[in-house]
């Protein structure tokens, strides 16, 4: 299961370490923050970057949740907390499975190798949208990204994920 802890927008590596360093070995939890691989064209060549998901969240997996909440719990205040509102919430279990089909362990999503057929069929080579292409809305190859839906946090959210054409500079 995963556990979702809400913090500042640009501390997620610092929570991330935080978060690993404060919980017991025993508990078993991986703490990451989500980011997907991008490509992005500048200088005239095509570069692949690396860009957060979900700013502001941090991720933990675990098979103890209660336990984890009451570490966080502990935790200095200024260290951890977004506002004084209920920061520690769990994914539903559908939730946690399709994005972790979708990421790798350290919670990198990356890039997807799409082809395209001569008659504009696209199809998915390898990567994560193979799994997940019966939830692609869109596909736009001139800014090689894919838009998904996906139930996340209680909220219907549209993710972009980075695509690569097959045969592409």
């Amino acid at each position: 299961m995963w556990c979702v802890v809400h913090v500042r927008d640009q501390e997620e590596k610092n929570t991330k370490e935080f978060v690993s360093n404060l919980l017991p070995k025993n508990l078993n939890a991986r703490c990451f923050h989500l980011t997907r691989s991008r490509r992005k064209k500048y200088g005239g060549q095509w570069h692949t970057v690396q860009e957060n998901l979900f700013p502001g969240y941090v991720f933990i997996d675990t098979d103890q949740p209660e336990q984890v909440y009451q570490e966080l719990k502990r935790a200095p205040r200024p260290r951890l907390l977004f506002s004084d509102e209920e920061y520690v919430s769990a994914l539903e279990q559908q939730e946690s499975d399709f994005m972790g089909m979708l990421a790798d362990r350290s919670g990198d999503i990356g890039l997807s190798t799409v082809r395209v057929g001569s008659d504009g069929e696209l199809s998915y080579v390898s990567g994560p949208l193979r799994m997940a292409r019966d939830r692609v809305r869109k596909v736009n190859l001139h800014k090689r990204v894919a838009e998904i839906e996906a139930d996340l946090m209680g909220q219907r959210r549209v993710l972009y994920l980075g695509i690569e054409i097959e045969g592409a500079g």
